[in-house]
This record gives C-alpha cells, sequence and structure tokens, in this order.
C-alpha cells in the first residue's frame, strides 16, 4: 500500500481513491504540464492505516448512529466529538518520519499548504468543495504532522457529515487523502471558471481577482475585481475594478494567514493587466480542453509566474 507520493510518481490506475479528488486533479496536471507547483499526496492508504492502527473506525461509526438527523445540536457534538478523536489520536513513527522525510525534501522549513483531498469530492453531480480544510503557511515537521491529522478529522465536518447522508453516500466507503505543496506566495490570485457558471454560457470564461492569498476570494472575504471575457478574441464582455479595501497574507515567520488593508495606491487598481487576464483564459481553455468539460481553476501569481493551484468540474453547469 502507497502511503506518500510526489505528484508525478502515482499512476492514472485508482488516482481518485488513492488521492482523492483535489489530489488527482494536481497529479493529472503535474504530469501533463501544467504550472503546479511540486508536492506529494500524503494517499488515502495512510489515512486508511492511522484509522486501523489507532482502532477508531467502529467508534467512529458507532458515534455516526447516535445522530439524531432532526437536531442540528447532536449533528454538531457527534461531529466535534469524532474530529476530537481523530486529531488527538498518535501518528506512528512509521508514518510521521515518511511524512517528515518528504517535506524536508521541499526545504528547510519550507512554508507549504496542507489540503484536504476526499476520495468522493469533485465529482460531476456531487461537490465537496470547502467541507474539509485547508491550512495555509504551514512550517516546521510538527506542525505539518499536525494539520495532516486535522485534515483527516475535517472529514468529519458537520456539513461534510450531512451533506454525504443527503447525497446518501456510504461513510464506509468514503476515505481522505491530504496534499502537501509549496506555498504560492500570492501577490495576485483567485479563481477562473472556463464556462460562465452564472448564465451558463460555453464561450466566455469568467475570472475573479484580488490582490494577495487567494483565501480572500474563496471565503468571500474580499471584493474582487470581476471579468468576463470571451474565448473567440478575448474581449470582455464584462470588466468592473472594484474598490479593494481587503487582502490576506502571510501571518509571519511561524506561519498562516492574516486579513490587512489593502495599501491606498492599489485599491481601485486593477489587480490583472490584459495580457494576464488572456493568460488565465488560455490556461483555462487548455484545462476544460483536458479535461473534456468546463473546469473552475484557482490560481496565483508569484514574481510574475502564474500558478495552477486547483481544477474542478463546474458542477451548476
Amino acid at each position: 500500500m502507497r502511503l506518500i507520493a510526489w505528484f508525478d510518481e502515482l499512476p492514472e490506475e485508482n488516482l481518485g481513491l488513492v488521492a482523492g479528488g483535489k489530489g488527482a486533479s494536481l497529479c493529472r496536471m503535474f504530469q501533463n504540464g501544467f504550472p503546479v507547483p511540486e508536492g506529494f499526496i500524503v494517499c488515502s492508504g495512510m489515512y486508511s492505516r492511522f484509522m486501523e492502527e489507532n482502532g477508531l473506525w467502529e467508534k467512529v461509526y458507532a458515534k455516526l448512529e447516535e445522530i439524531d438527523w432532526d437536531s442540528g445540536e447532536s449533528l454538531a457534538r457527534t461531529g466535534e466529538e469524532i474530529r476530537r478523536m481523530i486529531a488527538e489520536a498518535p501518528m506512528s513513527d512509521e508514518m510521521a518520519q515518511l511524512l517528515v522525510e518528504h517535506y524536508r525534501q521541499l526545504g528547510d522549513r519550507a512554508p507549504v499548504a496542507v489540503r484536504s483531498s476526499g476520495t468522493a469530492e469533485d465529482l460531476d453531480d456531487a461537490s465537496f468543495a470547502g467541507q474539509q480544510e485547508t491550512y495555509l503557511y504551514v512550517i516546521g515537521e510538527d506542525e505539518v504532522v499536525r494539520y495532516v491529522k486535522e485534515c483527516w478529522a475535517s472529514l468529519y465536518n458537520d456539513c461534510a457529515i450531512f451533506y454525504r447522508r443527503e447525497k446518501r453516500f456510504d461513510e464506509r466507503e468514503i476515505a481522505i487523502a491530504v496534499v502537501v505543496m509549496r506555498m504560492v506566495n500570492s501577490e495576485k490570485s483567485g479563481v477562473c471558471f472556463s464556462a460562465n457558471p452564472i448564465n451558463k454560457s460555453r464561450e466566455t470564461c469568467m475570472i475573479e481577482a484580488a490582490w494577495g492569498l487567494g483565501e480572500g476570494v474563496v471565503q468571500g472575504i474580499v471584493n474582487p475585481d470581476n471579468y468576463v471575457v470571451r474565448k473567440s478574441d478575448f474581449g470582455y464582455d464584462m470588466r468592473h475594478v472594484s474598490v479593494k479595501e481587503i487582502m490576506v497574507l502571510r501571518a509571519g515567520e511561524r506561519g498562516g494567514s492574516k486579513e490587512v488593508p489593502v495599501p491606498a495606491e492599489r485599491r481601485e487598481q486593477p489587480v490583472l493587466s490584459d495580457d494576464e487576464v488572456r493568460d488565465l483564459v488560455q490556461l483555462a481553455m487548455r484545462v476544460e480542453t483536458f479535461y473534456g468539460k468546463p473546469q473552475d481553476l484557482e490560481w496565483a501569481y508569484e514574481n510574475g509566474r502564474m500558478y495552477l493551484l486547483q481544477a474542478r468540474p463546474i458542477t451548476t453547469l
């Protein structure tokens, strides 16, 4: 059983089950030359071994059976108990050492993003986006081990438990992988849809862009610039430059992120140049062609270079 693998080491066979939805997409794109930062997958098999070694499976399933589905309080209490059991259980020395060895290869105390990747996420008919946790600017060996376990625990967030029940997923077939990738110190970032999710046009892309980390856009913290761009000639159907009061940046040497005011001279300045908009639309079109269906991308610029941080199907179409 493969426990950890670099993005370019996992074969296509059973990739979604080994690396989860997010991880599988990043592996495919990395292996096919898209601008994905380097990183590795803590495979779903490592999660399964961790649960087995700590005798957690039956405890979790027993807790889920106790939920009164007519009571939000019951759901919240049970979810919290399950997450605490997982987060507090010890990771074996063998698994921790393997994780630390891979982390060290990214650099001495390298800042990384630790991102959950569920085996049932980013499906064509169901989206678990945002239901499991992502941790940014994680620094240090102990912290990487800690936040991998926090990602595992987040498989049992309240909304994720409820959503799986509504979608009739079998809890015994659910697993989770974790993506550990070099942290892009974003000067600007956002999302790009290769089809317009609002009017469902396949002829235009929609972009949201803000200063700093994309966390601000994805979580709705900031007021981004908005663009609707024609694929045929890269012209604008809509271009709105917002007043951007807040951005999300690295919190400090110990890691994490924080909200800070945007400098006055940049608040009404466009985040993206016309060339950068064109580059994003071309990238979105390439990813859409690669997957054969419209995609929702997360992107970032660092030192003038664009990185692709995630791609998933646009389920609203």
